[in-house]
This record gives C-alpha cells, structure tokens and sequence, in this order.
C-alpha cells in the first residue's frame, strides 16, 4: 500500500511502536541469515526512532512512514529501492541507515550467489549421485547424477519420502541399515528397470551441533562398466587358457604317440605329423591373433600405424587372393563391385586383414555354389565396405554380443572349421583405430550382411 494512504497512526499508540520495531527487526533477522551484519546499526535506528516519535510528535509523521514503506519495499525483495534525501536529520540518518544495510546485504547475497553457484557446478561436475534426507527419510535434495540414475528428474521429488519415489529394494534396505547402525554403511547394490545396473552406495549420517540424527547423505558411484570390464578380463583369461590348451594337449598326446611306437610305420606317423602341424598352425594363429588384439587395445596405437591414400579396390583384392583357395574347394564365387576410382587414407594391411576375417567367415558359414558379394561405396565422408553372403544367417539374440573376444553364435561348428572366436572383434578393433565402425544385419531375404565404415579421410591424431 502507497505510503500516502496509510492511515496516520497516533504514534503515541503501541501498536505503532510494535509495528516500526518488528519491520526493523524482521529485516534484520532476515539479512542475518543471509550473513550481513550492517543491518544491527540500522535496526538500533528504527527501535530508537520508534520510541523517538511516541516522545516527540514534532516529528514529520510522512517521512517515517515512508521509511516504513521503504523498510517494507526491501522486506519484499526490491533491494535497490530508494527514496529522495529528507531534511530533517533524523529521517535523512534513517535513510542512509538503510541504504548501508542494502549494500551490505546486496554485496553479501552476491558473495552468497557465487557460493551457491560453485557449490552447483561442483556438484554437477563430479560423477558421484547424492542424496540428502532428513530425519524422516524425507528427499531434501538431489544432484542430477543421482537424478539420472533412479529417474527423478522427470518427478517432483522435493519432501517426499525416499520410498514413495525410489522403488529398489536393495537401496531401502541400506537406508534402514545405516539407521540402524548409526555409522557409515557401505555395499554394492544392483538397480533394476534404470540404466544402471551396479552402484557402490555409501549411507552416510547426517548430525546436528547437539549430536542427534538430522538424516543421511547418499553417495552413488555407477561401477557397471568396470564390473563388465572386470568380467571381460576374467572371461578373457579363461578363454585363452581354454583356446590354448586345446592345440597343446594335440602336440603333446600325438608326440607321446609317437614316441611309443617309434616310426617304423610311414603311414601312422605321416598321420600324426599332420594333426601336429595343424595344430600347430592353429596355435600360432591364435597367438598372432591375441598379440594383435593386445596392440590395437593399446591407447597410442593409432600413432604407431602408418596411414596412406590406397585404392579400396586394391586393399580388398589382397584380402581376396588369400581366400581363392577356399573359395575354390567350396566351389563359391567372390563377386567384387569397387569402383577401381575409390580411394581412401588407411593402414592399408590392417583393413585387408579386416576384409579378410569378415570374407572367411562368409565363406566358411555360407552354402557351397553359393556367392560372396564384397561392394565398397562412398557416402557421407565414409567408405562402406559391406560383405554380404547368403548363409542361414544370425540368431538376432547374438547380434549384440557377436563381436565380443571369443564369442561364438554356433560355438560347435566354429570349433569345427577352425575359428580362434577373435577374428570379429579384430575387425571392430581394426574400424575403431580408423575411427570407423562395423555393424551386422541378418536381411529378412536370408544370409548376413557386415558393414566396415571408415572415414575417407582420416588420419589418427596422437592421444594427448
């Protein structure tokens, strides 16, 4: 309300003194809170004016009302609200009283603003999801990690409690726990229906200065990809050792034939050397395989390759002329259709292996008769080499997981036709030191179709 349709109070009324003493008191408690100080002088003004008036009533009743109305413009938020200087000393020392309490305050919320602001990036920046709750397990707040992990953005979750809004039986277990305990409670917990699928959550109480609970603070760290990296390494391990033993138990049982029944028979002997050496041979694919594998995994391995303009049709004739001989004895055609113009910048032996393990698979895995199409085209700034085959196809249960290290849709008949399990996830390596990819599709017709995309142009940049 104007400060010239205020009623004139009678300032000898107590109601009047209460009044102008609780405006100055309320903002001071108000700017307090906010860690300004300045506001102390100015509210000893106000209560001193207050009792000033109820003894003098030569005072200039319009001047202190709007030193009333101003104290409650700023009480409302318009903190750079002001008023022309008064004449009369008492007032003018009111006035700037309160312009002082409003720099005070103006440069303490601006101090309190750039608090709250670092404290916000820092929390957005780390990668850890928190929590707070109160005592009655009640959300307080959240940062948009722990948002993004059990999908509370999208709800108001202010004030609620934890289990109306966070349905995972694991997690509320641990809040319950760490109540119970009154400690720091660690354990991994597995989430269900999020993206993520393990976290380490840590339940941490929460005190008052008088020692009693004023609730917890949940921390969150999503540790699934180093879980499936953990699983990787160990089913990595084990696939070797299993992969290895195979030829070498081989070698070593036909060797100790041999050397029972001596070498009196040609035949027999003839027989084994020849189990022997294509073990052997399949031994030391396997370790060229692996030991290529470990180099591409390498972090600077793109820096130690060197990269040149070739001919995509000369890259995938390499890769074919290894293969004639297969091809031949299935009585299988490899239908090449490259433009001979096409060109790209690559490590030229790395992708004619890659051609060639996704051209031995079709060739293995196809009809015999039956054709083997390898085309090359160019779009978007990538050079698409497809191989496609008219095979029984691909489960579409296995796509996913199809180019994982040892990993076989039909683990029996790879064994059978002398596949490591390897030679796909060398060409997913092979594409990604390119700064390419490699997909699969199974087309409704039937057969399988592999897509090796490359950038035309690139070149790998040494990691930093």
């Amino acid at each position: 309300m104007p400060p010239e349709q205020f009623r004139p109070y009678s300032f000898d009324s107590p109601r009047t003194v209460r009044t102008v003493a609780a405006v100055g008191f309320g903002l001071g408690i108000a700017l307090a809170l906010s860690a300004v100080a300045p506001l102390a002088s100015l509210l000893l003004m106000v209560v001193s004016a207050a009792f000033w008036v109820k003894s003098n009533n030569a005072i200039n009743r319009r001047r202190v009302l709007e030193i009333y109305a101003l104290l409650a413009r700023i009480g409302d938020g318009e903190f750079a609200a002001t008023q022309p200087d008064s004449s009369d000393e008492l007032t003018l020392r009111l006035q700037r009283g309160v312009a002082r309490a409003q720099r005070g305050y103006s440069e303490a919320l601006a101090r309190a603003e750039v608090e709250r602001d670092d404290l916000r990036t820092l929390l957005s920046a780390i990668r850890t999801g928190l929590i707070a709750l109160d005592s009655q397990l009640r959300i307080r707040s959240a940062n948009d990690v722990a948002q993004a992990m059990f999908g509370l953005a999208a709800i108001d979750y202010r004030g609620r409690l934890l289990a109306e809004v966070v349905r995972q039986p694991e997690l509320l277990q641990l809040v319950d726990d760490a109540l119970r305990a009154d400690s720091t409670t660690l354990r991994e917990i597995n989430l269900s229906g999020t993206t993520v699928e393990l976290l380490t959550a840590v339940a941490d109480p929460v005190r008052r200065r008088d020692g009693s609970s004023d609730g917890l603070l949940l921390a969150f760290d999503d540790i699934s990809k180093i879980r499936r990296l953990e699983n990787v390494r160990i089913d990595f391990a084990a696939n070797v050792s299993h992969e290895l033993r195979t030829p070498i138990t081989n070698i070593n049982g036909y060797l100790e034939t041999l050397l029972e029944i001596g070498t009196d028979d040609p035949t027999q002997v003839a027989h084994f050397l020849g189990v022997i050496h294509r073990n052997t041979n399949r031994l030391s694919t396997l370790v060229e395989d692996i030991l290529l594998l470990a180099f591409l995994d390498q972090r600077r391995a793109g820096s130690q390759l060197e990269f040149s303009q070739t001919a995509v049709l000369a890259v995938a004739n390499d890769a074919i002329e290894q293969l004639s001989g297969v091809a031949t004895a299935k009585e299988m055609r490899i239908d090449v259709r490259i433009d001979p113009a096409l060109r790209f910048c690559v490590n030229a032996s790395l992708v004619s292996q890659a051609l060639l393990n996704l051209v031995s698979n079709a060739l293995k895995f196809a009809p015999a008769k039956s054709t083997v199409v390898v085309t090359a085209l160019l779009a978007e700034g990538q050079v698409r080499l497809t191989v496609a085959d008219g095979g029984p196809g691909i489960d579409p249960v296995h796509l996913p997981r199809l180019f994982e290290r040892f990993y076989r849709a039909d683990k029996a008949r790879s064994r059978e036709l002398g596949g490591t399990g390897l030679g796909l996830s060398i060409v997913k390596h092979i594409a990604m030191v390119h700064g390419g990819s490699v997909d699969v599709e199974c087309p409704s017709q039937g057969g399988t179709l592999f897509t090796l995309r490359i950038p035309q142009g690139y070149r790998m940049a040494d990691p930093i």
